[in-house]
């Protein structure tokens, strides 16, 4: 039993009650004839199972100073919760991509970390950081 199978196992378990997320996931902007950068159009795709729980003490401490809050939540999925033509794992900001969003409980989590567990494989772990949206009146 490796340290992963753990994680996989609590996944299955909170698949009935938890899911089917949300990830919109975005490539790098693209420049237009005038040099201005237009952001790249969302593709969305659900992943399943899943589970997630709040972040809370010693577990904010992974993340940078600014995105620590009450609203960070961390999702698991298995290596089969992703589905076909897509990438496995959670993504974020890097490269010019823009992290992956995840819809969860009507909300929107702007993936923050993504701890780097592929030789454990059959798991995946991110910590998501609540977007606050401003309304307009």
């Amino acid at each position: 039993m490796t340290f992963m199978d753990p994680v996989a196992t609590l996944v299955d378990a909170f698949a009935p009650d938890i899911g089917p997320l949300t990830v919109e996931r975005r490539n790098a902007p693209t420049k237009n004839a005038y040099g201005e950068y237009v952001p790249a159009t969302a593709s969305t795709f659900q992943v399943y199972p899943v589970a997630c729980h709040q972040l809370t003490g010693r577990d904010l401490d992974q993340l940078p100073e600014a995105d620590r809050n009450n609203g960070a939540v961390q999702f698991y999925a298995r290596d089969g919760s992703f589905p076909g033509g897509v990438t496995k794992g959670w993504r974020v900001s890097d490269g010019g991509k823009d992290a992956d969003v995840i819809l969860y409980n009507g909300r929107r989590y702007r993936l923050a970390k993504v701890p780097d567990f592929s030789l454990q494989g059959r798991a995946w772990c991110a910590i998501g950081v609540l977007e606050e949206v401003q309304e307009t009146a």
